[in-house]
């Protein structure tokens, strides 16, 4: 009996390791590749090598190898390594009358390395979001890393009607997701891959244009991501949510966008410029430049790091040009010899030399506020809160006082002028 009973466990466990064996070397379940990666690689080809003028017959891949696999959100992105050739509808020589290869055509557009094959793989929805980046990208952050960098920007941009540009009846606004719809209704589009700071967050852009009117996307994750990343305007039919245009007046933009507003006097070597930036805790800006005392372009954009403009330093605008103060009188032997015996003690005391300048240019006005704004070397910056005296008109000043040397000193002195000065009217909140 108990042989029995030892013959039949033996058999037991025979049985339960032959199936543990069986599941053990069991081939592991062949993903799906996508399909027609030839298509998507033949139009990321063309896009690569549009500055050659080239045009492509057929375009060969094979030897799919997998490389890694990075979790992301919800699903997986997957790397291939891949073999590829490029068959062009005429053959390309260099000046040696030579054939050039895929790889000799690549290094013309600077493609130096091997391209990988990256995709998103996702169960619910499938594959997608296909593309090809090169192997010096990825190596230089690794296949997370570059995930992690290329993809940093994947979230939810919140959408703000301040940043929108009103088009034939249709809002266009900053960061809303066209998912491949054109954003107004005579935009042609151009597509191009990315070579700049968005090579990482998507692999090609598209430019929407039409009557004045440009507006750049950012692709990812194929339609279902295309994002607004800038708007520009020429067109003076089309306004901001405020109502400004172009051809709107300097005038015009102030009030509408009183207290938010920079300035650069050379924005980006395109003219002066205003920024609207709004204290929001985003780095978006409006920027109207100007000319002639009037809006010429729009831009409706994002500063990613860091906002381009900042806001005045002071209580008058950064535009407000400066108007110079005499003091040729300080600069005589005469006067100098004045201050050697004792005379124009005030002109040592800076408040006191604030308060002759306010006595001599701004007879008619009451100061109703006054501070030091900033100082530097030999400088200090005033701003001054002022009434007219015959109206409840209010206006704004800024003083600059520079500290001097004399001229013809005897003792070494130095005195404080007032070097500059400016003034605005004054916004009430």
């Amino acid at each position: 009996m108990l042989l029995l009973i030892f013959l039949i466990a033996c058999m037991l466990l025979v049985i339960a390791i032959y199936f543990s064996l069986a599941i053990v070397n069991k081939p592991p379940e062949k993903k799906s590749m996508p399909e027609n990666l030839e298509k998507d690689f033949l139009q990321y080809c063309e896009i690569l090598l549009a500055p050659l003028k080239l045009n492509i017959r057929e375009v060969e891949m094979s030897q799919f190898k997998q490389l890694a696999e990075v979790p992301f959100e919800d699903g997986i992105f997957e790397y291939y390594s891949f073999d590829y050739n490029i068959i062009p509808e005429k053959a390309v020589v260099d000046s040696n009358g030579m054939l050039l290869n895929t790889r000799e055509l690549f290094n013309k557009v600077d493609i130096k390395g091997k391209l990988f094959l990256l995709f998103f793989r996702k169960e619910e929805e499938g594959i997608f979001e296909v593309s090809f980046p090169e192997d010096r990208e990825v190596a230089a952050k690794g296949y997370k890393g570059y995930i992690s960098a290329r993809y940093s920007n994947v979230k939810g941009w919140s959408l703000d009607e301040e940043y929108s540009l009103k088009v034939a009846d249709k809002n266009i606004v900053l960061w809303e997701n066209l998912k491949g719809d054109a954003p107004f209704p005579y935009a042609v589009q151009t597509r191009e891959r990315t070579r700049d700071f968005l090579s990482y967050t998507a692999q090609f852009t598209d430019t929407w244009e039409g009557k004045g009117i440009k507006v750049s996307s950012w692709i990812q994750f194929e339609k279902k991501r295309e994002l607004v990343y800038w708007i520009k305007s020429t067109n003076p039919q089309a306004e901001t949510f405020r109502g400004i245009h172009v051809g709107s007046t300097v005038q015009e933009l102030k009030s509408q966008y009183r207290g938010d507003l920079g300035y650069d006097e050379e924005f980006k070597g395109a003219g002066a410029c205003y920024g609207f930036i709004p204290r929001d805790n985003t780095n978006r800006y409006i920027a109207f430049f100007v000319q002639n005392n009037q809006v010429t372009e729009i831009w409706i954009t994002d500063g990613f790091d860091e906002r381009p403009f900042k806001r005045s330093t002071g209580y008058v605008e950064d535009d407000v040009k400066w108007e110079t103060c005499d003091y040729s009188d300080k600069l005589s032997e005469r006067y100098a010899r004045e201050i050697y015996v004792g005379q124009h003690k005030s002109d040592m005391d800076p408040e006191k030399v604030l308060t002759s300048f306010v006595a001599h240019q701004l007879p008619m006005a009451t100061v109703l506020e006054h501070g030091l704004l900033k100082e530097g070397p030999k400088e200090k910056t005033y701003y001054l809160i002022c009434q007219k005296r015959e109206s409840d008109e209010k206006f704004q000043a800024e003083v600059l006082l520079r500290r001097m040397d004399l001229q013809h000193s005897i003792g070494g002195e130095s005195i404080w002028v007032a070097d500059r000065y400016r003034c605005q009217e004054m916004y009430e909140s």
